[in-house]
């Protein structure tokens, strides 16, 4: 197995360069809005470099891996999702992802929707690790909270007190405010008996209730009754 040295590491970025792609590259700029140099790689081929590098060598690349770019920054997270070891020596690895190299909404859900397999087993363990980041003053890490959560932890044991912490995040940064009205426009969708009791004491801020309501009613999960309900709350 060949160790990863800066020698290497260095070639390794150039081989990402030499498979750019231009037009993507715009495109995703656009989207991203960060202040990171973008080198124009699809989100599936990054996966797929994730995971062989994660399967030889993971720990020595996550060790020397660079932040300089948006894709360096996701390969970290992906890489880590992937490792093959416990539960308990992950955790090291998302925590330092989560609060120190996410930079942007891309980062934080493309991470969030790589840890199904990672978690499993350990849902109420990494429940109680989340507090950490939802805590968190880095912006970012409470989005990853909040995007967790939203991925994994809307069944019935656990959306009561997912909404309760999500009740309680107070952000003026806009992605986070837009994770907490994505999380309970999905909350609403898979249970709504929960939610609209949840609704009658919220303190949600006027733009984080008003965004949820509309994303609730973009969604084709949710009925023609409930949309017409939660439209009415808005006018109150």
């Amino acid at each position: 197995m060949e160790h990863w040295t800066q020698e290497r590491y260095d070639a390794f970025c150039r081989e990402l360069y030499a498979q750019q792609e231009e037009a993507y590259r715009q495109f995703h700029t656009g989207l991203l809005r960060s202040d990171l140099p973008v080198i124009g790689l699809r989100a599936p081929l990054l996966r797929k470099i994730a995971a062989e590098i994660a399967k030889e060598d993971g720990v020595g690349f996550l060790r020397i891996c660079g932040r300089g770019t948006y894709e360096e920054r996701l390969l970290y997270g992906l890489v880590a999702a992937a490792l093959p070891v416990s539960y308990a020596e992950f955790l090291p690895y998302c925590d330092t992802y989560t609060e120190t190299i996410v930079e942007n909404w891309a980062h934080c859900d493309g991470f969030c929707a790589s840890l199904k397999k990672r978690i499993k087993g350990h849902e109420a363990e990494f429940f109680e690790h989340i507090k950490r980041y939802l805590a968190s003053e880095n912006p970012w890490a409470v989005r990853v909270g909040l995007i967790l959560m939203l991925n994994y932890y809307l069944t019935p044991a656990y959306l009561p007190a997912v909404l309760e912490r999500t009740d309680a995040v107070q952000s003026e940064q806009y992605y986070v405010r837009m994770g907490q009205a994505w999380l309970l426009a999905t909350a609403w969708a898979k249970d709504r008996d929960t939610c609209r009791a949840y609704l009658s004491h919220h303190h949600l801020d006027a733009w984080v209730f008003r965004k949820f309501i509309q994303k609730a009613c973009e969604s084709y999960r949710v009925s023609a009754e409930d949309k017409a309900y939660l439209r009415s709350l808005r006018k109150k």
